[in-house]
C-alpha cells in the first residue's frame, strides 16, 4: 500500500497504515471534505472498497481525477460500490452495483466484498443514508455489530457521517476525525474562510497537533503540518530563477512569482507584516528572494532586522550563491559594526545620514551593472533608532526614488510595531502568520485568501511552495 505522508497528518499514517483492525469515524457538515479525506486514506490499497450511498460514483470519479495517479494496478475487485439505489448500472469497471433493501442485506453484502482478501478496508459514505429512520437502539445495534465483525475478521471500517452531532458511534470507534469550516477576521478587518481537521480521539496514537489547517485545492484533501524553521541538512547552490519579463524581478519562488503576477514589480514597495509568533520564519521568503537576486548578478542594499547580524547569515549565502564574492554586490547596514568593512556598515546616527549613504551606494552599484537594486529593510531597527516621524520621512523619500529609478523595496514590519505609515504607500502588502501552527500568507494589498507556505529542503537550499487554502 502506498503512503499519503506529506498529504495528511502523521497521526493518520500512524493510525491507519497497519495490519491491525481499526474503526474510524469521519464527521462534518456538507462540503467540508469528508469524502475526499476518506478517498485519500484508502485509494492506494488494493483491498479497499468505497461504498457510496449518496453520490453516484461516476460523479466522484469525475471530481477526483487524481485517483488515477494513486490507484494500485493490482486491484482484483472494483473499488467503488454504488449503493445509491438509483437503479443505474455503470459501465465503468471500477464501479459495481450494490442492491439492498434492509440493513441486514447491506451488512451481508458488505462483508462478502473481496472475501478472499486480507485486511480489507471499507468506507461507508455516508452512514446516515444506510440507517435512515431507524431508532437509536437499532442504530446502536448495527454499528456495534459492524465494528465487532470488522475486529473479528481483522478488517478496517471508516464511517462517514454528515453532521457533527454526538452519537454512540463517537465512543465506539477507535478513531474520530472532524472536518469543519470557519471564518477568521484578520487584524485588517478582512474575513476569510479556512478548513480544519481535528482529532478528538485516535486510540493508541500520540496526537502531535489537535487541529490542522486543510485545503481542497485542485479537488484534493491536503493538510499542513506545524511549521519548523530549519535549514537543509546539506547545503547546495540554489537554482537561479530568471525574471518573467522586463517589468518584474523574481521573488526566488516560482509559486510566489505566479501569485505576484510575474514577480515583484520594478519600482515597487512590498511590505511584509510578520506576526510575533512567526519569528525568523520569514526567512523562508527572504532567503530565496535575496539569493536569487544575487545569483542574477544584481545589487542588494540591506538594513538588517533587529537582532540579526551579517555574520550569522553570510555562511548560508556563501553556499546558496556558490560564490563568496557575492558580498561585492551588497551593502549591509547593522546597529553596530566593529570597524567598517566594504560590505558592512554601522547605521548612521541620523536618518538623513542614512539616506545620503544609501544614495551614494546606489550610485556606485549602478555604475557597475546599471540593473535593478533590491533594497531590503528591517523596519523595526529603524523605528527603534530614529523614531516614527523620521522613519515616515525616510520611507516616503526612499519609496519615491525607487519608483522613479525602477528599484524594488521590500520592508519587514513586526505585527506589534507602532509604525504603520508605510502600509498605505505599499504596492503590495502581505501578512505572514501561523494558523494551527501552519505558516500562512495573506494578501492585504491586493486582498487574497490564505495561502499555506511549506518548506522544501530536499534540494539543498531554501525553497517553498504556496498552496491556496480553499
Amino acid at each position: 500500500m502506498g503512503t499519503f505522508r506529506n498529504i495528511l497528518p502523521d497521526e493518520f499514517s500512524n493510525f491507519t497504515i497497519t495490519d491491525k483492525s481499526y474503526s474510524l469515524l469521519i464527521k462534518g457538515l456538507p462540503g467540508t471534505g469528508k469524502s475526499s479525506l476518506a478517498l485519500e486514506l484508502i485509494a492506494r490499497s488494493p483491498n479497499a472498497f468505497f461504498i457510496s450511498t449518496r453520490i453516484d460514483p461516476e460523479a466522484i470519479i469525475e471530481d477526483a481525477s487524481w485517483l488515477d495517479e494513486i490507484f494500485p494496478e493490482d486491484r482484483k475487485y472494483p473499488f467503488f460500490m454504488d449503493a445509491t439505489r438509483s437503479g443505474k448500472v455503470s459501465k465503468n469497471k471500477s464501479i459495481q452495483k450494490m442492491n439492498f433493501e434492509t440493513i441486514p442485506e447491506f451488512v451481508q453484502q458488505l462483508f462478502t466484498l473481496g472475501s478472499d482478501l486480507p485486511h480489507r478496508i471499507f468506507v461507508i459514505d455516508s452512514w446516515n443514508a444506510v440507517i435512515g429512520n431507524l431508532s437509536e437502539t437499532q442504530i446502536h445495534h448495527w454499528e456495534s455489530a459492524i465494528v465487532q465483525r470488522v475486529q473479528g475478521k481483522n478488517d478496517k471500517i471508516i464511517f462517514v457521517v454528515e453532521g457533527i452531532k454526538d452519537s454512540t458511534l463517537d465512543w465506539m470507534v477507535d478513531g474520530h476525525a472532524i472536518l469543519s469550516k470557519r471564518s477568521i477576521v484578520s487584524s485588517h478587518g478582512i474575513s476569510r474562510r479556512i478548513r480544519e481537521l481535528s482529532f478528538p480521539k485516535m486510540r493508541g496514537i500520540e496526537i502531535y497537533n489537535e487541529t490542522y489547517l486543510t485545503t481542497l485545492a485542485k479537488g484534493r484533501m491536503k493538510t499542513f503540518p506545524p511549521f519548523k524553521y530549519r535549514f537543509p541538512a546539506i547545503l547546495l547552490k540554489s537554482k537561479t530563477i530568471p525574471d518573467s519579463d522586463e517589468q518584474h524581478i523574481s521573488s526566488g519562488s516560482v509559486d510566489f512569482d505566479n501569485l505576484l503576477g510575474g514577480g515583484f514589480q520594478k519600482g515597487s514597495y512590498n511590505l511584509f507584516e510578520v506576526s510575533t509568533i512567526v519569528g525568523d520564519g520569514l526567512d523562508i521568503i527572504l532567503f530565496p528572494l535575496i539569493t536569487n537576486h544575487l545569483n542574477n548578478k544584481r545589487a542588494l542594499i540591506s538594513i538588517l532586522r533587529e537582532g540579526i547580524t551579517f555574520d550569522t547569515k553570510k555562511p548560508y549565502f556563501d553556499v546558496f550563491t556558490g560564490n563568496k564574492n557575492w558580498v561585492k554586490q551588497s551593502m549591509n547596514f547593522e546597529r553596530f559594526v566593529p570597524g567598517e568593512e566594504s560590505h558592512r556598515i554601522t547605521l548612521p546616527e541620523t536618518i538623513e545620514g542614512l539616506l545620503n549613504r544609501i544614495e551614494n551606494i546606489k550610485d556606485d552599484f549602478r555604475k557597475d551593472n546599471g540593473q535593478t537594486i533590491l533594497i531590503n529593510i528591517g523596519l523595526d531597527v529603524l523605528e527603534n533608532m530614529y523614531g516614527i516621524p523620521a522613519l515616515n520621512e525616510f520611507m516616503a523619500i526612499l519609496v519615491s526614488k525607487a519608483r522613479l529609478e525602477g528599484d524594488v523595496v521590500v520592508g519587514w514590519l513586526k505585527e506589534n510595531q507602532e509604525y504603520r505609515g508605510g502600509t498605505t504607500a505599499a504596492t503590495s502588502h502581505w501578512k505572514i502568520d501561523l494558523i494551527n501552527r501552519a505558516l500562512v500568507l495573506e494578501g492585504i494589498i491586493p486582498a487574497t485568501e490564505y495561502f499555506a507556505i511549506e518548506s522544501v529542503l530536499v534540494k539543498g537550499y531554501i525553497d517553498y511552495t504556496i498552496t491556496p487554502v480553499l
